[in-house]
């Protein structure tokens, strides 16, 4: 684990960032599972985190009529399905209300994933993009706009994964046993942890899991299957002004699967 300079402040002294985690594909790599899985991080300043709870509160409002269901927690797959485009416009517009909130994306496309050392397990291939993403979220802690910060991570259960397989992985990591090039881990409150989608913040993410399926399912040719994406695109986070790798990470040599798409270019302009 990187050490703290002579005199600095710990990181867990710092102002808070909430980080919310969800997913969206599947784990597996055969033909007939999902072409790509892909991470995605929401984060919250501590002092914002009444946006959540807002944008969340109002979005199951809206879907469950006011009435006693609006407790249910919202669910891409459940709540936003094709048919309700309106539903899908008022979540991305949500969303993209929340002035200080920051976006991370982590995808995998299966064809790369494919070829990759031992992404065939389904245990690793999570494991593993989870650090991708844990990654970028502590570049994001460190280097807050404002000043760094000190991120308390929160990412959605996954049904039948050890968690505590994963926790004990990435602290594999962080501790130093795989090279990680100056991750500045001291930025992320340890271990993060695996919560339900009573959360607020986990349904939040997603949502923007949703967005993001929408656009890679469609025709690379399409615009349209983006336009909600779009909508959200000041959020994604950028290292040093770049996107790729940071706020946007595509696992593999070629990331034309993404990059490749009609609407990148919309999408990666800051």
């Amino acid at each position: 684990m990187t050490g703290l300079l002579l005199g600095a402040a710990h990181p867990g002294t710092l102002p808070k960032l909430n980080v919310y985690v969800d997913e969206t594909g599947d784990r597996g790599l055969g033909q007939r599972s999902s072409p790509f899985f892909a991470m995605t991080a929401l984060m919250v300043p501590a002092e914002d985190d009444w946006t959540v709870r807002y944008a969340a509160a109002g979005l199951r409002s809206v879907i469950h009529g006011g009435d006693t269901e609006q407790v249910k927690p919202l669910h891409w797959v459940d709540h936003f399905k094709r048919k309700h485009a309106d539903r899908r416009l008022m979540a991305a517009t949500a969303l993209a209300g929340m002035p200080s909130a920051r976006v991370i994306h982590v995808i995998v496309p299966k064809e790369a994933a494919r070829t990759a050392p031992g992404m065939a397990d389904r245990d690793r291939f999570y494991n593993y993009t989870t650090r991708l993403l844990l990654e970028r979220v502590a570049h994001a802690a460190k280097g807050w706009l404002g000043g760094p910060r000190f991120a308390i991570v929160r990412l959605g259960l996954v049904k039948g994964m050890d968690h505590a397989d994963t926790a004990g992985y990435l602290n594999f990591v962080r501790q130093g046993q795989i090279e990680t090039w100056g991750v500045p881990w001291q930025h992320i409150k340890w271990p993060p942890v695996w919560m339900g989608t009573d959360w607020d913040g986990i349904q939040l993410a997603d949502l923007h899991a949703g967005l993001l399926n929408c656009a890679l399912s469609g025709d690379p040719a399409d615009d349209a299957c983006a336009s909600n994406l779009l909508l959200c695109k000041h959020q994604l986070y950028r290292r040093n002004g770049r996107l790729r790798g940071y706020g946007v990470k595509v696992v593999g040599t070629d990331s034309s699967f993404v990059t490749g798409r009609s609407w990148w270019e919309k999408w990666s302009v800051g």
